[in-house]
């Protein structure tokens, strides 16, 4: 029997699927051209190991400083330069700064390096003659003055806090005929600047209310 051909509908094309939310897939879009050069000349910030490297001017200058001469012995001569605050002492790493190296001859440098006793020796020298954190490079010059404003502005919001607070508490102490317990302190402290101005007004009223009907007296207790 000879092969017959059945005639097929033509293929429709079918339509792009849409999420749940009868959106389409959204195609993926290209950055602008001055988007894909912004970073291309970027180059990241030295690691902590690189950090703790002396740069070689600074190597220079330490060895002039020292004549020759290793700072700790005075007799031999200067061959390494000895990291004063040690470069992996816990969060607090010495840096490759000037105002952390000392010239040192190789066995005054093991010894040091050992001998707990001298390496702080060297360490109060060197904060008596350069401060505290004398190790810092400028990077951690920066995180630490960034720290240190964010706390003294915490201090001035907490001192500032306390100045609205007081009157408030005076006031209530003052109406209760006793100091406020910790409990009624924490409530006070616990509203923002707008409550506490509305609970100060409602608390004022009811004091003046209460004293203009000639039944308030200084001594008066309020009960729980």
């Amino acid at each position: 029997m000879p092969h017959q051909t059945f005639w097929k509908p033509p293929k429709e094309e079918k339509s792009k699927k849409t999420s749940s939310l009868g959106r389409g897939r959204k195609e993926k879009k290209l950055l602008p051209e001055w988007k894909q050069n912004l970073f291309s000349d970027h180059t990241p910030g030295k690691s902590s190991a690189d950090r703790a490297e002396f740069p070689p001017k600074v190597i220079k200058e330490l060895i002039a400083e020292a004549d020759g001469q290793c700072q700790h012995c005075k007799t031999a001569p200067d061959t390494t330069t000895h990291h004063v605050w040690p470069r992996g002492r816990g969060h607090n790493r010495g840096r490759g700064v000037k105002t952390n190296g000392l010239r040192l001859c190789g066995p005054c440098h093991d010894m040091i390096q050992t001998n707990e006793g001298l390496l702080q020796e060297w360490i109060t020298i060197y904060r008596e003659k350069y401060g505290d954190y004398f190790w810092y490079d400028e990077q951690d010059w920066e995180e630490h003055n960034r720290k240190l404003a964010a706390q003294e502005q915490a201090e001035r919001e907490r001192d500032e806090r306390m100045r609205q607070i007081e009157p408030v508490a005076d006031l209530v102490a003052s109406a209760a005929g006793r100091p406020l317990r910790a409990k009624e302190l924490r409530l006070i402290e616990s509203f923002d600047t707008k409550a506490l101005q509305v609970f100060t007004g409602m608390v004022t009223d009811a004091l003046n209310g209460y004293a203009a009907a000639g039944h308030y007296r200084p001594t008066d207790r309020f009960e729980d």
